[in-house]
């Protein structure tokens, strides 16, 4: 991946804390295709994990969410108009957990000022784990957005 773009977050999920914040989600780039965002995450107590695409927007400008959400593909929609490479590696154990391509990501859910297209659901015994996510093609209508690649417990 070299000559990409390229960003490491460092997390710990704690048992007390299970939630990720969108502060703690690692920044991927919709202006450049081959953007590439890398989590590092201590897991306190395994559980059921989501690794998800988070994409933002000022809360209060519809607009700016009905872009985001008509560019992001929609929940039922063809989806996002890239791909992404997904690589979850345990480190403990030095074995790769998931490789795989997730085609045309569409949205799982959305809160306040940000919508999710969930890439993955995986059970993640107590460990650290290293999260590699890709971005393959064009963004298109929302390259100019905000977006993240974030760990949350999964209900």
């Amino acid at each position: 991946m070299k000559g990409f773009p390229f960003t490491l977050c460092v997390l710990c999920i704690t048992p007390c804390g299970g939630a990720v914040k969108a502060a703690d989600a690692a920044p991927l780039s919709l202006k450049t295709s081959g953007a590439v965002a890398g989590l590092s995450v201590r897991i306190a107590q395994g559980d059921s994990y989501s690794v998800r695409i988070d994409y933002y927007y000022p809360p209060a400008d519809l607009a700016a969410r009905k872009t985001l959400w008509e560019g992001a593909g929609g929940v039922q929609d063809n989806g996002a108009p890239f791909n992404v490479n997904l690589r979850i590696y345990d480190v403990d154990d030095a074995v790769v957990i998931q490789d795989r391509r997730i085609s045309h990501p569409t949205l799982s859910s959305w809160g306040d000022g940000v919508l999710h297209a969930e890439l993955s659901e995986v059970h993640l015994p107590r460990g650290r784990y290293q999260i590699t996510v890709e971005r393959r093609g064009s963004a298109g209508a929302i390259a100019d957005y905000r977006a993240g690649v974030s760990l949350v417990k999964s209900w």
